[in-house]
């Protein structure tokens, strides 16, 4: 599989310091990324996916988004676009207007770089963001949070992908990569879902479950110290996660070390990697990669 991550600007990420977007409560106002650290955990990332068997692809970071005080995050490079891991990318429209000129600049790299992509309708009710989306492309099955993004926005992505099932999971985490993620057996087939329940509303526990038995996988709940945490305490993103064909890559151990031997029985080996410095701005593992 080709794996998409940003370079990182030339001035330093977050060099004046993190700003606040309201709804991400792991932002960390007015830090600044230690680049050192920053650097040896994005290489840490970039060794482990490459010795794994797949290729990472390193895109230049836009001259035109790489100043002092920056308004975007373009080193989340998941955001701005979609693929159906088949060579065709949909390129969406941020949840927040601040990054939308992330949308508009990664589908002229992306074209450049030879992939044919598609936009969703620029309509004011139309919103949807990376982060918002996990896509199981063997079975063709859409996981879609619903904080960032619209019904309307999710349907054009479903649409775009022709997904043959959506599920739509509504939690508190700002993005569905801050409380959720699937996991893939060797073949790249949907295996398990892994999920903080404690954060899905009463209508999507039940629908979640309902689909894990139709599917006949397991569902493995974590604690919300596991996703983003909570205004009071920060949790490790641990669930924030790549999920690879028998292989799933993240930040930090499960709270229930007996989780990581589940997986290991279901043919699903567990890499963690830490990413403190992009926590400081409220994303990890997923939100810093994407798939071609």
């Amino acid at each position: 599989m080709r794996i998409l991550i940003s370079k990182l600007p030339y001035s330093g990420w977050w060099s004046s310091g993190i700003p606040k977007y309201d709804d991400n409560p792991a932002m960390q106002e007015g830090a600044i990324p230690n680049l050192k650290v920053l650097e040896s955990e994005r290489n840490n990332l970039i060794s482990i996916i490459k010795k794994e068997g797949h290729e990472l692809v390193e895109l230049d970071f836009p001259n035109e988004l790489d100043n002092i005080n920056p308004k975007h995050d373009f080193v989340f490079i998941r955001d701005p676009f979609i693929s159906n891991q088949k060579g065709d990318l949909v390129i969406l429209k941020s949840g927040e207007p601040l990054r939308r000129i992330e949308n508009e600049i990664i589908k002229e790299s992306l074209e450049d770089m030879g992939y044919k992509t598609t936009s969703i309708p620029d309509k004011p009710d139309v919103r949807a963001d990376g982060g918002e989306f996990y896509f199981c492309s063997k079975e063709d099955i859409l996981f879609a949070g619903i904080q960032r993004n619209t019904k309307p926005g999710i349907e054009s992505v479903s649409e775009a992908l022709n997904v043959k099932k959506l599920l739509i999971l509504e939690g508190s985490g700002y993005h569905l990569d801050t409380f959720f993620t699937p996991a893939l057996d060797s073949n790249g087939k949907l295996a398990a879902l892994i999920v903080c329940v404690a954060v899905l509303t009463n209508k999507t526990k039940k629908e979640l479950y309902q689909f894990a038995d139709l599917q006949n996988i397991p569902v493995y709940d974590v604690p919300v110290n596991d996703a983003i945490g909570t205004n009071e305490r920060l949790g490790t993103f641990a669930v924030n996660a790549l999920p690879l064909p028998g292989l799933l890559i993240r930040p930090h151990k499960f709270t229930d070390p007996n989780l990581d031997k589940k997986l290991l029985e279901i043919g699903i080996k567990s890499i963690v990697t830490p990413t403190t410095q992009y926590q400081l701005s409220g994303g990890s593992i997923h939100c810093i990669t994407n798939e071609l």
